[in-house]
């Protein structure tokens, strides 16, 4: 007998359907800069790259690119001119997601110093609450350093930065080198992660690490996807490396046995 959940389509961003080589603007917002007008300067983790507009690309997939640019950048960062441009993109205040499930289908780049990522935040640190206290859920992370290791996390008040709740495994071959499925199963007091469709990982509130601490995925996400250079989890860039790409083919949100809900702001 079957015992896989019953899904039900909430949400879909399949890029191929844009027609108009664009984002659209009522899902997803940009981030732009290296931080400090935000008051994280190096996004809060000594990032190199400089997020810019440019760098965002939709044909027939969403494409964040990096690149290289040179030392002679007009573009001035906390650290004097950008050694790089990349892109960052979210949906806060705009689409907002909890429980059920969120697929992702994405080849990751190549290359020392790349940092890819798609995670959630809660959407209350919109409304004040401070991070970690807002929650975060690293549906994937990787570094250009580490090309066949998969990692999802979850961060929380005590559990946050190098402490995040988090666990490892190794695909095949690089994640370069082909797209992959990355996935959770998100339910009260429960995440669960996969990739390419197989669980490797599965956190509850009731685990002997989160005794005592707080719990704050009980409430609206919203998503993010950057692709970062350097910075303290990817360490040094490759001094070689001019060019970078995170290829985000589809986005899914499913509900699973009914549970799940979508936020349309």
């Amino acid at each position: 007998m079957d015992s896989s959940p019953r899904q039900s389509l909430l949400w879909s961003d399949e890029f191929a359907d844009h027609t108009s080589g664009k984002l659209d603007p009522a899902t997803w917002n940009m981030d732009l800069g290296d931080g400090a007008a935000a008051g994280l300067v190096g996004w809060g983790n000594n990032e190199r790259e400089f997020y810019t507009s440019d760098s965002i690309v939709v044909k027939d997939s969403l494409i964040i690119h990096a690149i290289h640019q040179g030392t002679n950048s007009p573009i001035e960062t906390y650290y004097g001119p950008a050694e790089w441009t990349s892109g960052k993109i979210h949906t806060a205040k705009k689409v907002g997601f909890k429980f059920g499930r969120i697929e992702v289908r994405a080849k990751m780049p190549s290359g020392q110093g790349t940092w890819p990522a798609i995670w959630l935040l809660g959407a209350s640190l919109n409304e004040g609450v401070s991070w970690p206290e807002c929650g975060e859920i690293d549906i994937f992370e990787g570094t250009g350093a580490h090309p066949s290791q998969v990692q999802g996390t979850i961060h929380g008040p005590g559990y946050f930065g190098n402490d995040g709740l988090t666990k490892l495994i190794q695909a095949a071959n690089p994640l370069s080198d082909e797209f992959h499925t990355f996935a959770i199963s998100w339910h009260e007091d429960s995440i669960e992660w996969f990739f390419d469709g197989v669980s490797y990982n599965k956190i509850t509130r009731a685990d002997s690490e989160l005794q005592g601490k707080a719990w704050p995925f009980n409430a609206e996400f919203y998503l993010i996807i950057n692709l970062a250079i350097g910075g303290w989890f990817a360490g040094e860039v490759d001094p070689n490396l001019r060019a970078a790409q995170l290829e985000i083919e589809w986005i899914k949100y499913y509900s699973e046995n009914g549970i799940g809900e979508l936020f349309l702001h």
